[in-house]
Formats: C-alpha cells, sequence, structure tokens
C-alpha cells in the first residue's frame, strides 16, 4: 500500500495569518535574515534580538516549528530553506523572502522540510517562477497546490529520524573533504610562495601589462543548465582553482547570436569579479574554444600584453599569497558567500615582474612540481563533488523508494 497523496493545504497552512501580538516596542524579538539560513545543512544558523519596534511591521511572521522557505532566486534553488525554533517568546521575524508553512497534527515540520529540500520539489518550483529576471519567486500557489505523500505519524517520524542521521553522517563527511581540499589549496600555495617570495624582480601592477579588461553582459537565463550543444552563459562557480569549468553555465532564454567578444576562446585568461571569499578573484586558463558559453557581466577577460607578461606566469602571479591579500582586502560585500571585486582593485593586484625569459623558466618548473599536486587536487574536488550530491539521492531515495515500499 503507497502513502496517500494530499496537497499541502490540507495538512498545513501555508503563509498563515499573524496573530494579534501586544508586546512592548523595545522587547527583545527574534530575527532571522536569509543569511542566517546555511543553505548546505537546511538550518538556521543564527538568530538575532531585535526590538520589536524594529521588526513588527515590514516582516514574515513565523513561530517555532515552522518551516521557511525561501521565494526568491536563486536562495530558492540553494536550498535556503529550514525550520524555525527557539525563537524568543516562540515567534519571531525574519526576510520578506520567506514562505511560511506550518504544520498540521497530520504531518511533522521535519517531513515537510525534507520533502521541500528534494531535488525534484525545488525543480518543479522554478517552472512556476514569476518576476523579472534577476527577482523571480516561486507563488504560494505553488506551494498551496504541492501534492505531498502523508505516511502515519509515528512512519514520519522514522523516516525523519533516519534522514536526520544520514545527513549529519554526510555532512561530517563534507567537511573532512573539504579539510582536504583546503590543505591540498595549502600544499599549492606553499609551492607558488616558494618560487615567487624570493623574486627580486620589479615591482608592478596587473594594470601596467593590461591591454584591457572585457566582460560578458547580464543575459536573460533560465534556471538550467545549459547542455554543451546549446548556449549557456557562465555561473562563477565556472572559474576556479584548478581548470575552466564548462559545464557550469546556465542556458539562454530566447534566440540570441552572440557577439564574438562574448564567446569564451582559448587562450582566455578569465577571472571571476563575484564568488565567494575563498574563490572571488579566481583565475582560469581556457585551454580551447568554446563557442556555446558566454562571458557574464560576473566573469571578465583578462587582455594581457604578451610582450611583456606570459600569460602562464601571470595565472600563477594571480593565485599567490600576495595577490589573495589584496584581492581578499578589497573585495565588497557583507556575506563571505558573495563578495564583489571591481576593476579597479584588479588593476592594483600587484605583481613582481622578472623578464620573459625568466617566467618562461619559472612556468616550466612549477608545471612539473604542480603536476602531482593537482592531480590530488583534482581527486580531492571529485571526491567533495560526489559527497556534495548525496544528500538529493538519500532524500530521493527516503521519499520515492519508501513510498513504493510502504
Amino acid at each position: 500500500m503507497s502513502w496517500d497523496m494530499k496537497k499541502l493545504t490540507e495538512v498545513a497552512e501555508v503563509n498563515p495569518r499573524r496573530k494579534t501580538i501586544e508586546r512592548a516596542d523595545d522587547r527583545l524579538t527574534s530575527f532571522v535574515p536569509m543569511e542566517a539560513v546555511n543553505d548546505v545543512l537546511g538550518e538556521v544558523t543564527q538568530t538575532i534580538s531585535r526590538p520589536f519596534a524594529k521588526v513588527k511591521k515590514g516582516y514574515t511572521y513565523f513561530e517555532d516549528g515552522d518551516v521557511v522557505f525561501a521565494k526568491i532566486t536563486p536562495c530558492m534553488q540553494n536550498g535556503k530553506h529550514a525550520i524555525v525554533g527557539n525563537l524568543i517568546d516562540g515567534f519571531g521575524f525574519g526576510s520578506t523572502e520567506f514562505h511560511v508553512i506550518r504544520a498540521s497534527q497530520e504531518v511533522l515540520p521535519e517531513w515537510i522540510h525534507y520533502f521541500l529540500r528534494r531535488k525534484e520539489t525545488l525543480d518543479a518550483a522554478i517552472k512556476t517562477f514569476t518576476g523579472t529576471v534577476g527577482q523571480q519567486r516561486v507563488p504560494t500557489s505553488f506551494l498551496e497546490n504541492l501534492e505531498i505523500p502523508v505516511p502515519s505519524i509515528d512512519e514520519q517520524r522514522q523516516i525523519a529520524a533516519r534522514l536526520k542521521a544520514q545527513l549529519a553522517e554526510v555532512e561530517t563527511a563534507r567537511q573532512a573533504a573539504q579539510g582536504q581540499v583546503r590543505e591540498v589549496r595549502l600544499l599549492q600555495s606553499r609551492l607558488l610562495q616558494t618560487t615567487f617570495g624570493v623574486l627580486e624582480d620589479t615591482p608592478a601592477k596587473l594594470a601596467e601589462v593590461l591591454n584591457e579588461i572585457q566582460t560578458g553582459k547580464s543575459f536573460q537565463t533560465a534556471e538550467v543548465l545549459a547542455r554543451p550543444d546549446e548556449l549557456g552563459v557562465l555561473k562563477v562557480s565556472a572559474v576556479s582553482w584548478s581548470r575552466f569549468h564548462a559545464e557550469e553555465a546556465k542556458a539562454l532564454n530566447g534566440d540570441y547570436t552572440p557577439a564574438e567578444r562574448h564567446k569564451v576562446k582559448q587562450g582566455d585568461l578569465l577571472i571571476s569579479r563575484a564568488n565567494t571569499r575563498e574563490l572571488v578573484g579566481a583565475v582560469v586558463l581556457v585551454e580551447r574554444d568554446y563557442p556555446m558559453r558566454l562571458l557574464s557581466d560576473k566573469t571578465l577577460r583578462l587582455v594581457v600584453d604578451e610582450s611583456r607578461v606570459s600569460k602562464a606566469f601571470l595565472l600563477y602571479a594571480l593565485r599567490t599569497e600576495q595577490a589573495r591579500k589584496h584581492i581578499e582586502r578589497y573585495a565588497t560585500g557583507t556575506s563571505d558567500s558573495m563578495r564583489n571585486i571591481s576593476q579597479d582593485v584588479i588593476k592594483a593586484i600587484p605583481l613582481n615582474l622578472p623578464p620573459l625569459n625568466k617566467q618562461h623558466r619559472i612556468v616550466a618548473r612549477l608545471k612539473t612540481q604542480l603536476a602531482e599536486v593537482d592531480a590530488i587536487a583534482q581527486a580531492a574536488a571529485r571526491q567533495l563533488a560526489e559527497i556534495e550530491r548525496l544528500p538529493q539521492r538519500i532524500l530521493a531515495q527516503a521519499f520515492n523508494e519508501q513510498g513504493a515500499a510502504a
């Protein structure tokens, strides 16, 4: 016997009405901004206390045990969803970009939460987006009409407990894999520092060896990855510390004939002007033409004066501790999850610039030294990527196979 399927509104309230609250304006009240929700863990990792007067108007109201579901892109796809709890006096306020779901006695909040975090649910939500590009949101009607399996409370409790334990194990493995990736990065950094730290050549700024910085544009894209044979706009994740990830591109909306300057070509030295604190300013050297991949407004092409600097040398130089300290110092943004650097900051990156013949010798030596480390780095990155796919597999198995076996 399979699980009963019911509309979410049959077993929960979607965006329930706020209760009348009698409370002194200076009384501290819980507040949960969007950035307080960890998209990987699906948990609220920080609750802020604010005077009631500051939050009582213009924010989303919720109570202990409610599920908050980010409605705006890209927070929704990224997993900004959680169960709120430990709120002062049992209630609080948060971002206006949250939908709120309040479970009835027929379902557990954890059951709703895990079901909403499934890739299938998130993919279905994307298809209902309303609004303009960059400000698209999931309408309330999506949640109201969403069908959810409803086994017995005992079965929900058992499966939710098992999911919690499994996902905790995955998180432990993920943190260990991230640690390994960081260790390899440190080893790479030490090799670069050993090489560049002893250079006593003419100090320079990146601007001195640049002909220009070329940028893409803000294209209208779908919320799905582009196939290799269709036009795709680079995501910030296309530029990493290892290689160029051509697969990290969003499908282009509508018919468009791209300008040649927006296409990714062999020999492009690309830098990301927006990403996490660790990845903003990351650089890659593209090894072949990608006529179906387009630069975005967040991915810049560094056009260098090759009579003064080797692209390969510059690739390594921009990964040194000296360059990274400059980038991280001047990156802007209130959250480590998204930092930005301007073209002026990029142009001011400090370099030590030896003659071209010396640059070529340095590159040849570094390629040999880094080859083995790069292999380890790629293996660590693949392991981390595999671990990061596990939560969705676990959720899919819980809701698909358990229902069939019930």
